[in-house]
C-alpha cells in the first residue's frame, strides 16, 4: 500500500466533522486565529457588561464582601467585618428602682437585657420576689446556666414568724437566750395547732408586766375572743410548762402607755403594722386583718396632681384628735385590703436611743451567695423619725422609720437629707452629745447577729441545692437608750431606692460589688477573664478586683469589694476546711 491509500484509509476512520469545523477546513490557515481572536473578544465583553449590570442590581454591601468585585481589592484594608455577636440575656422585673439594675448590668457589655421572662434561656432574673422562678431548671449544665436572685427557702428568714423560730431553735441548741438578741416576741397563726399555747404564753406575759394588771375576768375573755378566730379546737399536753419570760428594761418605761407592735408576717417596709396599748384594741385589729383591713397607702403618688414630692400637710396627733395619717393619698384604685391569719407580737422598746429627741433605726445588708457564702456590707445607713418621740400611738411618722412611710410626713427631709445618717454621723453625734460609744462596736454585733441567722437557716435556705441562687437581704436593727443592738427583722427584696446622696453612693455599689460575687463568677466577662477567687472561710479579707468600679464610695479605694466575707453556709466547705 502506498502513502496515499494510507492516508485515505485514516482520514474515513475519524469523526465525521461539523459545519464550522468544514468552513475553517476550507480556509487559509492564516485566517483561522484572526477570527477566533476577534470572537473571544466579543465574548468577554459581552460578559463583562451583563457581570456588571448584575452588579448594578445587588446592594452595594453584598458588592464589598464579594472578593471578585473590582471595589473589594481597593477597599479591603478599610472593610472590617463585624464578628458574631456572644450576648448573655438577663431580665429585670418591674418594680423597687429597676432601673438600677438596668445600670449597673449596662457596664457589663456582654450582657443584653430581654423583656422576655418566660424564656428559659435568661441567663439571670432579677425581680421583686421569686413568682415565676422555675427552681426545677435550676441544674449544673455545660451550655447553660441561669442566676435568679432569690432562694427558694428565703422566707425561712424573711417571714417574721419564721424568723423567730429558727433563731428560738439555733439558740435553744447553743444554751442562749434569743431574747437577748431580738426583742420580746410571740407567734400568732391560727392555722398552727400551738395557736392556743401561744395565745396563752402572751397573756401570762403581759399580764406579768402590765403597769396595772387586768382582772381576771377580762383576761378569760380576751382569750376566748381570741381562740374564737380559728375553727379548730387544738388541744395542748396538759403536763407542757410555760416558758417563764424576763424581760429587758428597755421594753418598759414608767411614761409609756405599755406599747406592743402587731405585725403580719407576710409584709415588710413597715407595711400593716399596728400599735397598740391594750388588749381590745389587740382583739379589733386581729378580727380586722383576718376579714381584711383597708391600707393607708403609703408610697403611692396622687394621680391627678402629678406631683413626685410626698404630701406636704400631715395633722401631728400631738395635742389633737384628728388621724394624723388623715391626709396620707390613697392608690387610684382605692386602698389595699391586707387579710392575715398569721402576726408576731413584739414588745415594743420603750427606751429607745434617739438622734436630736427623734427615734431612729438601722439598714445593713447580707448577701448569700450561689456558694452558700454569708457576707456583710461595710456600709449602712440610719432612717430617722420626721418628729419628737412621744409615747403616742396615734402617730405613725413618731414610731416606724421606714422611708415609705417617713417620706409622707410634713417634716421629712428637715432634719437629714432623705431622714438618712452615715454610721460616720451617728458617729459624729454621739462625740457631740459627750455619749461614749464606738460606732465600730455596733457594726461588729451586727455582724454577729447576722451571723447567727445565716447559721440558723443553714440546711433550709437551699435545702433542695438548688443551682444557682443568690440573695441580698436588708437587715433591721434598733439601738435602745443603752446603745445595745437589737435584732427587728430581715427583709427579702431590700429597698434601693436612691432616695438620698448617700443612698446615691451606696446602693449602685452594693450592687455591683455583689455581682462581682455572683454573677461574674458565673459568666466571667470575656475581654477580661475574672481570675477572683473567693476569700477563705472564717477570714474578713479585702477582695481586690482588677479593674476599678464604676461606683466609688468615699473612703474606699475602688479596687475593693466592699462586701465583708462571715463565713460558709456550706457544710461540704466546712468540713473540707477542717
Amino acid at each position: 500500500m502506498n502513502l496515499s491509500e494510507e492516508s485515505t484509509i485514516t482520514v474515513e476512520n475519524r469523526r465525521p466533522r461539523n459545519k464550522t469545523e468544514t468552513k475553517f477546513k476550507s480556509q487559509s490557515p492564516q485566517i483561522k486565529p484572526q477570527f477566533t481572536q476577534s470572537q473571544l473578544q466579543h465574548k468577554k465583553s459581552k460578559t463583562k457588561e451583563r457581570v456588571q449590570q448584575k452588579q448594578e442590581l445587588l446592594p452595594n454591601v453584598t458588592r464589598k464582601l464579594n472578593p471578585k468585585s473590582t471595589s473589594f481589592s481597593k477597599k479591603r484594608n478599610q472593610f472590617k467585618p463585624t464578628p458574631q455577636e456572644f450576648c448573655l440575656k438577663y431580665y429585670v422585673g418591674w418594680g423597687n428602682n429597676e432601673a438600677l439594675i438596668k445600670r449597673v448590668m449596662s457596664k457589663r457589655t456582654q450582657w443584653k437585657e430581654t423583656t422576655d421572662s418566660s424564656s428559659m434561656f435568661v441567663n439571670f432574673k432579677w425581680q421583686q420576689s421569686e413568682r415565676g422562678y422555675r427552681y426545677e431548671r435550676l441544674i449544673v449544665s455545660q451550655n447553660y446556666k441561669q442566676l435568679v436572685n432569690h432562694f427558694e427557702h428565703h422566707r425561712e428568714i424573711s417571714n417574721k414568724s419564721y424568723l423567730i423560730k429558727n433563731l428560738s431553735q439555733y439558740c435553744e441548741k447553743h444554751k442562749l437566750n434569743v431574747f437577748d438578741y431580738t426583742p420580746l416576741t410571740f407567734v400568732i397563726d391560727f392555722s398552727d395547732e400551738n395557736c392556743d399555747y401561744n395565745i396563752t404564753q402572751f397573756l401570762k406575759t403581759y399580764e406579768q408586766f402590765a403597769p396595772k394588771k387586768p382582772l381576771a375576768k377580762q383576761m378569760l375573755d380576751v382569750k376566748r375572743r381570741l381562740r374564737g378566730n380559728f375553727s379548730n379546737s387544738y388541744q395542748r399536753d396538759s403536763s407542757s410548762q410555760f416558758q417563764k419570760i424576763q424581760m429587758n428594761n428597755t421594753f418598759l418605761s414608767e411614761d409609756s402607755t405599755y406599747m406592743w407592735l402587731l405585725k403580719p408576717t407576710f409584709l415588710n417596709r413597715g407595711r400593716g403594722i399596728q400599735i397598740f396599748d391594750n388588749l381590745e384594741t389587740l382583739v379589733k385589729l386581729v378580727s380586722e386583718f383576718q376579714e381584711g383591713l383597708k391600707e393607708k397607702t403609703l408610697n403611692q403618688k396622687d394621680e391627678s396632681s402629678g406631683e413626685e414630692d410626698p404630701p406636704k400637710q400631715v395633722q401631728s396627733a400631738q395635742g389633737t384628735k384628728k388621724d394624723p395619717n388623715q391626709y396620707i393619698r390613697q392608690q387610684p384604685s382605692g386602698p389595699c385590703i391586707i387579710k392575715s391569719q398569721s402576726f408576731v407580737i413584739q414588745k415594743y422598746i420603750e427606751r429607745p436611743a434617739l438622734i436630736n429627741k427623734r427615734k431612729f433605726d438601722i439598714r445593713v445588708w447580707g448577701l448569700v451567695t450561689q456558694e452558700l457564702d454569708a457576707y456583710f456590707f461595710q456600709e449602712g445607713y440610719i432612717r430617722t423619725s420626721s418628729e419628737d418621740f412621744t409615747y403616742n400611738i396615734e402617730n405613725t411618722f413618731v414610731h416606724l422609720t421606714n422611708n415609705a412611710i417617713q417620706k409622707y410626713s410634713k417634716n421629712y427631709g428637715e432634719f437629714e437629707d432623705g431622714n438618712q445618717l452615715s454610721f460616720k454621723n451617728y458617729q459624729d453625734y454621739l462625740k457631740s452629745q459627750n455619749i461614749v460609744c464606738n460606732v465600730e462596736d455596733l457594726i461588729n454585733k451586727m455582724k454577729e447577729r447576722i451571723w447567727m441567722v445565716f447559721n440558723s437557716v443553714r440546711s433550709k435556705i437551699n435545702f433542695e441545692d438548688r443551682k444557682y441562687c443568690f440573695e441580698i437581704f436588708g437587715f433591721d436593727f434598733i439601738l435602745d437608750a443603752d446603745q445595745e443592738v437589737w435584732l427587728i427583722e430581715v427583709n427579702t427584696n431590700p429597698c434601693i431606692e436612691e432616695s438620698s446622696p448617700l443612698l446615691k453612693m451606696y446602693i449602685p455599689r452594693m450592687l455591683d460589688d455583689a455581682f462581682k460575687l455572683t454573677l461574674d463568677i458565673l459568666f466571667p466577662p470575656q475581654q477580661q477573664p475574672h481570675k477572683q477567687s473567693l476569700p477563705s472561710i472564717y477570714q474578713l479579707p479585702q477582695i481586690k478586683e482588677e479593674t476599678h468600679s464604676d461606683f466609688p464610695v468615699i473612703g474606699y479605694p475602688n479596687d475593693e469589694n466592699m462586701w465583708m466575707l462571715l463565713g460558709s453556709l456550706n457544710d461540704r466547705k466546712v468540713k473540707k476546711k477542717k
